[in-house]
């Protein structure tokens, strides 16, 4: 083994000439740089824990860290704007390198024209907007900013390429950061198109107690408002609701039927209002949501209204309910005959499932009803199931084995406990052992629950 030690040769050289070699390994290596600044940055560290600010030196390499982290986190996110994406590998890099980025802002003073070329260097791959990074590069712009000039800079680089994202974040910062009232309202007031930005400036007057105007805009969010509108409609049935206006009311409603817009959601909330009040009016609203509930649960809604309405008015609405259970949803419409005593239709639709245009079942898994009619017709659902059991165990394997014994268990409990049948169950049980004697996980899986 070589008794040559590099440190020995180090520690002989001068100053400049350690400088030289160090100088000559940035040249070369690709990262070298980047190690030097991070051994500079983490050495200068404890020397100046008292004012870490006033010392040009340490500012200097934090900039210049920032610089070598961006550069390999942009190197990636250009190759990404290039293709629309890219290796998941080089994606997690390239997060790492970000992470690096925010640590190093977290944690030191960087000087405010490092910041702003920092944002000039990422709204190039920012204004791509082709790479997948468009949210955490944002995230890192608003990370850089911290005084009034910082956003004002960021404000004016989203004013570049004004898309709506882009004017939404431009307003976000003059109300959340500037705190500037007068250039929020201008700005926000020229762009009102979703029902979020009518709800942000609804949130606006709120918080400066303007109640007029927040009642005033709401109204003609859901007027105009596109997209989401639920939290509009929210503030202005909660306001009239406490008022107890019901005109107002009546006329949200109108407008949500004419709009097409969270009728189910709004008529529930009128419905609620209006349950302890005036009952035609409650009963209208309760049917409406009904009407317009796109993935009804058929079941819940029948109890709902059922528990609401008056007998003679039930009545007339309950065989339209049932009948669209049968047709849409046949796991309501059987709860809905276990509810109504018709367990005869229920057994049927067990034994003999319901069949599409294509002939098979429509609901397989009747398993939740056959327990709740072992009692009433425990022969029926012994062959159910027997059936179960036996599908499991032809061309099967361990986990369908245990399946199989599963249902088994059932059976063997309505022949002991409801047919009291002993003699039944055993004759069951050794037909399938002499059938299936040739598969011995199966016969092990009837052996392990000792049945």
């Amino acid at each position: 083994m070589s008794d040559f030690s590099i440190k020995e040769q180090l520690e002989s050289l001068k100053s400049d000439e350690l400088i030289e070699i160090i100088m000559d390994l940035v040249q070369r290596g690709e990262q070298s740089r980047l190690h030097v600044l991070e051994w500079l940055d983490n050495y200068r560290k404890p020397q100046n824990t008292v004012n870490p600010k006033k010392n040009s030196k340490t500012q200097k390499i934090h900039d210049e860290l920032l610089f070598e982290y961006w550069n390999n986190a942009q190197n990636i996110i250009s190759e990404f704007n290039s293709y629309g994406g890219g290796p998941e590998e080089d994606e997690e890099e390239a997060y790492e390198w970000l992470e690096k980025i925010w640590d190093l802002i977290d944690e030191a003073k960087i000087t405010f024209e490092s910041k702003r070329k920092l944002m000039d260097a990422v709204f190039i791959e920012y204004d791509e907007g082709n790479s997948g990074f468009d949210d955490s590069l944002m995230e890192l712009c608003f990370q850089l900013c911290q005084e009034k000039e910082e956003w004002e800079y960021l404000v004016k680089k989203l004013g570049n390429k004004p898309s709506n994202w882009n004017k939404g974040l431009a307003i976000s910062i003059y109300k959340n950061y500037l705190h500037d009232d007068s250039k929020y309202l201008e700005v926000r007031l020229k762009n009102l198109h979703y029902g979020s930005d009518y709800w942000d400036l609804v949130q606006y007057y709120i918080d400066k107690q303007e109640t007029e105007l927040a009642i005033e805009t709401a109204q003609k969010g859901i007027e105009k408002g596109e997209g989401r509108l639920t939290e509009l409609y929210d503030y202005l049935i909660d306001y009239y609701s406490e008022v107890q206006d019901d005109n107002a009311l009546e006329s949200i409603a109108q407008i949500c039927l004419k709009r097409k817009n969270d009728v189910k959601y709004v008529f529930d909330k009128l419905f609620m209002y209006y349950q302890n009040r005036n009952y035609e009016k409650a009963k209208e609203k309760l049917l409406k949501a009904y009407k317009h509930t796109k993935r009804k649960n058929y079941f819940e809604d029948y109890k709902r209204i059922k528990s609401f309405l008056s007998e003679s008015d039930w009545e007339k609405i309950e065989p339209q309910i049932i009948n669209e259970a049968h047709d849409k949803s046949i796991q309501d419409y059987m709860n809905i005959c276990l509810d109504k005593g018709m367990k005869d239709a229920v057994i049927n639709m067990i034994i003999s499932p319901p069949k599409n245009q294509w002939g098979y079942s429509i609901f397989s898994d009747f398993d939740s009803f056959a327990e709740k009619l072992e009692k009433d017709y425990p022969q029926e659902i012994i062959n159910y199931y027997y059936q179960k059991a036996y599908s499991r165990i032809a061309n099967g394997n361990r986990n369908t084995y245990k399946e199989a014994v599963r249902y088994l268990t059932k059976v063997k409990t309505i022949y002991l406990e409801y047919l009291k049948d002993e003699d039944k169950w055993t004759q069951t049980l050794n037909n399938l052992q002499i059938q299936f004697k040739k598969r011995p996980a199966f016969i092990d899986e009837l052996k392990k629950i000792k049945i």
